[in-house]
């Protein structure tokens, strides 16, 4: 051998050196076995069709096939990005098939979340819009879905793997695919919290609000790379096994609508670019066509049935996949060394809240359910996030673990809602029957949150059409937790209503009031409130159409007003559980500035019972003037579907009362599971007893029935009816949207 000569040391020295540079600077991508290629996976998105990788990952591990590097692209990065954490096939199926989708997408259950005042104050009926005042105008959320459940779900189920802030450093190198709005462009995801990655690879443009990052806007990444096979090259792979998630061919008859035009535009944008992908495939790699039949994007309740026809569809391709497998033996040590644990068990050093610009984070710590010292789990870290963002202040709740894995920090990061704190909402309703009762309403609302550091509310209301109402107040919390407040409100209202006698109308009054109340209250946990307070009411009766058989007047009403209130249902609208309470008392007297002494109290009491897919409702109510001397405009109005559905509305004013009233609703059609939207048939028995009605001063008792049709449709709610009652009258009606009506405790919208 000839002896090494200095120039010959210094090219070795120089080569070495170049290496380790190289060595340092490439990803610590796991090492393969000598002799096999790297294999990378590559999972399309797809929506709820996604479910269909967790069969072919299944495969995979069934057949021995290890996995050197995942690029995935919104559902198949969700996938993807579990594997990736360390999660093996059998724990990623038990977690798809066990998602609730109807509370992670449709949110469903939301509102047992809410606190009383938020239920009493939030709730609209057509809709679920809100919109935001500011300088620039009314604005909108950037998603139609708050994503409050899907962030939540992400986090529990990577939430170790989020401590790798390189995705690099997973036991699976990992890629998620987005859009950057603002270029236009794919952006490739590969560091940063591994969750808050998954959220943008998901987030589909107006479904979902894009997640905002380093200046970039990201939406799904399906727009742009649907099937990512370029990025799995360039992370490691010599191979790449691609899943393709294929849908029938578009059925013309279906093309026709300017709302299914726009929707096959987005698929036909989405084709185009995995055509281009599939094009890049050479002859050693694997391509996995899932067949998903009639399953669609949206149908995450069919997810447990995409799984085995990504099983079906993987075995279809054996022989391919047989060439990359592994001996037994080093399979198992390979699937050993990326398998890792997502659960967290540790006891709290402190909380804090942070990103806050307008919540009092005091108000957060009263309220919450996780305190420093406490020992949680994933599962109750979620629970407090879930109660969280039920608040109407938040779009997102997000959080981290810091400092020692035993003792952490838990730091909430709530986002608050892009369009507050000035916020709108919009309302209508329609009420018609047979016998000529038409009324139309049109309702505004305005809320400005957190005038001051107790959590301050202005709120203002606007009515228009057959029952005409201006209103503003301010709900004034009086300690930190919002336990106790203050609400002052001044507002004016008028209304027509009609007087009848043995079923015939002969006169139509108009009820205007203008005053105002001031109220002290309590409330008692998530679902009870109760008041007392001053009110006082100016209020003109005069009669409109027809004979003056009650007397037109022009007197003040004051005195003390106490009012009660509980509220469990799932919705304020046809609930399919929970009950509803609500009891109100009135005391005028001309010691507190009245011009008449009277009083008068009602209950009402309603109660929803699922069964099997149907529904049972119980409704109750009474009222009694206790024996003053109420004044007919002060009688109760009883009449319409709340009370005796074969009566109008307000066909009978009484001093007395009481009624129960019994449903059955059996659910005909599901209109959109995940929302919770149905028709249901439903009907109806109630009896009742009513004492001293107009022009009849003898205690009466009733009976009567009803047939209908009603639930939560795209419109709104909506009901059509026909009733009868033991008094040989019967009414056909139907009710869109808000409801509309005045009287019993039940018309106004308690139990409705």
């Amino acid at each position: 051998m000839r002896p090494t000569t200095s120039r010959t040391r210094h090219a070795i020295a120089t080569w070495l050196a170049m290496l380790g540079m190289l060595a340092c600077s490439a990803p610590a991508l796991p090492a393969a076995e000598a002799g096999r290629p790297r294999i990378g996976l590559v999972l399309a998105g797809g929506g709820a069709k996604g479910g269909a990788h967790v069969g072919v990952l299944k495969v995979l591990e069934q057949m021995h096939v290890p996995v050197d590097c995942i690029a995935g692209t919104s559902m198949g990065a969700l996938v993807g990005g579990g594997y990736a954490s360390g999660i093996p096939a059998a724990e990623l199926e038990k977690f798809v098939t066990q998602i609730d989708w109807k509370r992670v997408v449709g949110n469903q259950g939301r509102r047992a979340l809410e606190p009383i005042e938020q239920k009493r104050e939030g709730a609209t009926y057509s809709n679920d819009f809100e919109f935001g005042i500011s300088a620039e105008g009314v604005t909108t959320p950037s998603g139609l879905v708050n994503t409050s459940n899907i962030e939540d779900l992400l986090r529990g189920y990577v939430a170790n793997a989020r401590v790798k802030t390189d995705f690099d450093e997973l036991p699976i190198p990992f890629r998620a695919i987005a859009t950057d709005m603002v270029s236009g462009q794919m952006f490739v995801l590969d560091q940063g919290d591994l969750a808050t990655a998954l959220r943008a690879s998901m987030a589909i443009p107006g479904a979902f609000s894009p997640v905002e990052l380093d200046g970039k806007v990201l939406s799904d990444g399906g727009l742009v790379r649907n099937i990512p096979i370029d990025v799995a090259r360039d992370l490691c792979a010599d191979v790449v096994i691609v899943v393709n998630l294929v849908e029938p061919a578009a059925d013309p008859r279906k093309l026709r609508s300017a709302a299914q035009l726009l929707s096959r535009t987005m698929d036909v944008m989405i084709e185009a670019n995995e055509t281009l992908q599939l094009q890049s495939l050479r002859p050693n790699d694997v391509r996995i066509d899932v067949l998903m039949g009639s399953i669609g994007t949206a149908d995450f309740e069919r997810v447990p049935e995409t799984i085995p026809l990504g099983e079906a569809a993987a075995r279809a391709q054996a022989e391919s996949l047989a060439r990359l497998a592994l001996p037994e033996a080093q399979y198992a040590a390979w699937r050993g060394s990326v398998t890792a644990s997502q659960e967290i068990a540790a006891r709290l050093a402190s909380v804090q809240f942070g990103g806050l610009k307008n919540v009092n984070p005091e108000y957060l710590a009263k309220t919450g359910g996780v305190n420093a010292g406490d020992t949680v789990d994933t599962a109750a870290i979620s629970r407090e996030a879930q109660r969280m963002s039920a608040l109407q202040d938040f779009d997102s709740i997000g959080y981290r673990l810091d400092g020692d894995r035993d003792s952490p920090t838990l730091t909430w990061l709530p986002r608050e809602k892009s369009w507050g704190p000035n916020y709108l909402r919009m309302d209508f309703g329609m009420y018609a029957s047979e016998d000529g009762d038409l009324t139309f309403i049109l309702y505004g609302r305005h809320a400005r949150t957190w005038l001051n550091s107790l959590g301050a509310e202005w709120r203002n209301e606007v009515q228009l059409g057959g029952q005409v109402l201006f209103a503003t107040s301010l709900f004034q919390p009086l300690d930190a937790a919002h336990r106790f407040f203050i609400e002052p409100r001044a507002q004016y209202s008028r209304s027509f209503e009609d007087l009848f006698f043995e079923d015939e109308r002969i006169a139509r009054y108009s009820f205007s009031d203008l005053g105002g109340t001031l109220d002290f209250g309590v409330n008692v946990g998530r679902h009870g409130q109760a008041r007392v307070g001053y009110a006082y009411t100016h209020r003109k009766v005069n009669v409109e159409i027809g004979s003056p058989l009650m007397p037109e007047s022009d007197r003040v009403d004051a005195g003390i007003l106490a009012s009660a209130e509980y509220d469990s249902r799932d919705t304020a609208f046809s609930p399919t559980r929970g009950m509803a309470a609500a009891a109100e008392y009135m005391h005028s007297d001309e010691s507190l500035g009245g011009e008449r002494s009277w009083e008068r109290a009602e209950l009402g009491l309603g109660l929803a019972v699922p069964f099997r897919s149907d529904v049972l409702w119980v409704t109750l109510a009474g009222g009694s003037d206790l024996g003053s001397d109420l004044p007919q405009d002060r009688t109760f109005a009883l009449g319409g579907p709340g009370s005796f559905p074969g009566l109008e509305v307000g066909e009978l004013r009484v001093t007395d009362y009481w009624n129960l009233g019994t449903s059955y609703l059996w659910k005909l059609q599901d209109i959109s599971t995940i929302r919770n939207r149905a028709l249901y048939l439903g009907a109806r028995v109630a009896a009742g007893e009513i004492i001293d009605a107009f022009g009849d001063n003898d205690r009466k008792e009733i009976y009567g029935g009803s047939i209908f049709l009603t639930g939560r449709t795209v419109v709104g709610p909506l009901t059509l009816g026909i009733g009868a009652t033991s008094t040989d009258s019967w009414s056909l009606w139907v009710s869109v949207g808000r409801p509309v009506g005045h009287g019993t405790i039940l018309e106004r919208g308690i139990f409705r």
